[in-house]
C-alpha cells in the first residue's frame, strides 16, 4: 500500500512538474484562503450554532454547548491526524474529501431527528472541515509570502463570518438551528467550487530548509511552553465565547438582539485583522501579545454588567477585536520558539481543541450560579496563557543574550 501511494503521488508530481510555482499563482492562493473560511467558520460562530440549538425549543443548554463542542472535537481529531501525512496526499483530492464529508455531515444533522444522530453528525462535520482546515493552512505556508497570504486569510474569515452571521441576524435566530446549518452548508458548497484550482502535490523543500532545521536549537521546553500558552489562551476564549447568547439572555436581551451584535462584531475582527497587517511586529511580539490578551481579558469582564443589546454589541466587539489581534502574535511566537518547525504543525490544532476544551469546562461548571464564575474563570486563564507564553520567550531568548555577553 505505501508502495501503491508513493507511486500515485510520483505519478501526480510528474504532470505537475512546477509544484512550487502553482503555489504561487493567484487562483491557487484564492483557493487555499477560501478553505481556511470553512475553519473560521466553525471556530468564530460557535454562539449562532448555540442559539439556534437552544431556539429550537428541545435542546437544553449543556445539549447545546455538547454538540458545538464534539464538532470542534471531530476537528481537531482530523487536523492532527491530517497533519500526519499531509505530505504524501494528493491535497486537491483530500480538499475534495473533507468538503464531501462536511457537507454531508451538515446535510444530515438539517435531516436528524434525535439528539444522538446530531452529535454524530456535527462530529463528521467538524472532520470534513478539519482535513479541508489542515491542507489549506499548509499550502498557504508554502507559498513565498506566507504572512502576507495569511493575512489575507484572516481579513476574508472575518468577512466571511460577518456576512454569514449578518444574513442569519435577518433570517433569525429564532427559527432553529436547521436554518443556521442550512446556511453554512450552502457555504460550503459555494467554497467548493475552488477545488479545481487548489494545487495538488506538496513543493518540495529546498536543501537549505534542511540545514536550517537541523541548526534548531534542541530545547523543546519553550516551544512546548508556547503551544500550551496558545492553547490556555483558546480555552478561555471557549469557555466563554460559544456561550454569549445564554449570557445575554440571562440578562433580559433577546434572540434578535444577540444575531445584531454578533454580525457588528464580525467587523472588529476584520478591523483587528487590518490593524495587525498594519503594524506587523513593528512594536515587537511581546507587546501586542500583552495588550490583547489582557484586553481580552478586560472584555470578557464586561459581559459581567451587559443589559442590554447595546452594552451587548461593545462586549461582543471588544472580544473580536482583542481576539483576532492576539492570535497572530501566538502563532509568531511559536514559530519563534520552535525554529525546527517540530510543534509548529500542532498550532492549528490547537484553536478548534482549545475552544472544545474551554467549552467541556464551562459544562462543568454549575449554569445554575449564573455565567459570572465562568467570566471570572476566563479571565484568570487569559492571566496563566500570557505567563506561560512569556515564560517561553525569555527561555529561549536568554541563551542568546548570556552567550552575546561572554561573547
Amino acid at each position: 500500500m505505501k508502495t501503491l501511494n508513493r507511486l500515485q503521488t510520483q505519478h501526480v508530481a510528474n504532470n505537475e512538474p512546477d509544484a512550487s510555482s502553482r503555489y504561487n499563482r493567484l487562483p491557487a492562493i484564492a483557493a487555499m484562503v477560501a478553505m481556511t473560511n470553512l475553519g473560521a467558520l466553525t471556530m468564530l460562530m460557535t454562539p449562532a450554532f448555540i442559539a439556534g440549538y437552544l431556539s429550537s425549543g428541545r435542546l437544553s443548554n449543556t445539549e447545546a454547548s455538547t454538540l458545538t463542542s464534539v464538532e470542534l472535537g471531530g476537528m481537531t481529531i482530523a487536523v492532527i491526524l491530517t497533519s500526519l501525512v499531509i505530505a504524501r496526499v494528493d491535497r486537491r483530492a483530500c480538499v475534495a474529501t473533507g468538503l464531501l464529508i462536511a457537507a454531508l455531515g451538515h446535510l444530515i444533522s438539517i435531516l436528524a431527528v434525535s439528539y444522538p444522530i446530531l452529535v454524530i453528525t456535527r462530529t463528521v462535520a467538524g472532520a470534513g472541515v478539519g482535513i479541508t482546515y489542515t491542507v489549506a493552512v499548509a499550502a498557504l505556508s508554502a507559498t513565498r509570502l506566507p504572512d502576507r497570504n495569511f493575512g489575507i486569510a484572516i481579513t476574508s474569515n472575518q468577512l466571511s463570518v460577518t456576512l454569514l452571521l449578518a444574513l442569519l441576524s435577518w433570517l433569525g435566530l429564532d427559527h432553529g438551528y436547521r436554518v443556521v446549518i442550512g446556511v453554512v452548508l450552502a457555504f460550503t458548497l459555494l467554497m467548493g467550487l475552488g477545488i479545481g484550482l487548489f494545487p495538488r502535490v506538496a513543493p518540495t523543500r529546498a536543501a537549505s530548509d534542511a540545514d536550517k532545521g537541523s541548526q534548531a536549537s534542541s530545547s523543546t521546553l519553550p516551544g512546548v511552553l508556547g503551544l500550551v500558552g496558545m492553547f490556555l489562551f483558546l480555552v478561555a476564549v471557549g469557555e466563554v465565547w460559544p456561550v454569549v447568547g445564554p449570557i445575554a439572555q440571562s440578562h433580559g436581551i433577546g434572540a434578535a438582539a444577540v444575531g445584531s451584535a454578533l454580525a457588528i462584531a464580525g467587523l472588529a475582527g476584520i478591523s483587528a485583522g487590518l490593524l495587525v497587517s498594519l503594524i506587523g511586529s513593528r512594536f515587537g511580539r511581546l507587546v501586542p501579545l500583552i495588550v490583547g490578551t489582557l484586553g481580552l481579558a478586560c472584555a470578557m469582564l464586561t459581559l459581567l454588567v451587559a443589559s442590554d443589546g447595546r452594552s451587548l454589541v461593545l462586549s461582543a466587539s471588544l472580544i473580536m477585536f482583542f481576539w483576532i489581534f492576539s492570535i497572530p502574535y501566538y502563532l509568531g511566537s511559536q514559530s519563534a520558539l520552535d525554529p525546527s518547525g517540530r510543534l509548529a504543525v500542532l498550532s492549528s490544532a490547537m484553536m478548534p481543541f482549545g475552544l472544545a476544551a474551554g467549552q467541556a469546562l464551562a459544562n462543568s461548571m454549575t449554569p445554575g450560579a449564573g455565567y459570572s464564575p465562568i467570566i471570572l474563570s476566563s479571565a484568570l486563564i487569559f492571566g496563566l496563557a500570557l505567563a506561560t507564553t512569556l515564560i517561553g520567550i525569555h527561555l529561549k531568548v536568554a541563551p542568546f543574550a548570556r552567550r552575546n555577553v561572554s561573547g
